[in-house]
């Protein structure tokens, strides 16, 4: 199984997100998780979370969001992760603001992979105290270790 520990580094944590909106936010996420594999594709990795996001918000409440998509032509997962302290509207579930955005983007060829990242991640942001712990991170390495914990509490201890 994928690491979410090895998907997202310090070098993949924004602490200080500032977008105006949802789509704002969804497209400085694409530009910075395609940034982080060198990958050329920010429009597209937009295009397709808006798709995602017509079919049901990835706003899943808690203050939390978890946009994705699937692209043909890569060989392996991106993930990137983001804090904004003034919080984003973005049409949740819960109807709340987001604080806390991961992006996901993954192969098509490889969907279990895909599934398996966020149902763990959603696992352990379940948990109020690493939510707690993530919005009071004061850097990037601190929010990168937190979930590293919070993976071998939570998902691989189960």
């Amino acid at each position: 199984m994928i690491k979410i520990r090895e998907l997202i580094r310090e070098n993949c944590v924004v602490t200080d997100l500032e977008a105006a909106d949802k789509l704002e936010a969804i497209r400085v996420m694409a530009r910075f998780t395609c940034s982080i594999g060198g990958l050329d594709r920010a429009e597209e990795v937009t295009a397709k979370v808006l798709e995602r996001e017509e079919e049901m918000s990835t706003g899943i409440g808690f203050g939390i969001a978890i946009p994705h998509a699937r692209l043909t032509g890569i060989d392996r997962l991106y993930m990137a992760a983001a804090r904004s302290a003034g919080g984003i509207e973005y049409d949740s579930l819960d109807g709340l603001a987001v604080n806390l955005i991961f992006m996901l983007v993954s192969p098509e060829s490889i969907p279990t992979a895909h599934t398996e990242v966020l149902s763990a991640l959603s696992r352990m942001l379940s948990y109020e105290e690493v939510r707690r712990g993530l919005s009071a991170a004061d850097t990037a390495k601190e929010f990168a270790d937190i979930l590293a914990k919070a993976e071998e509490k939570y998902v691989e201890a189960q």
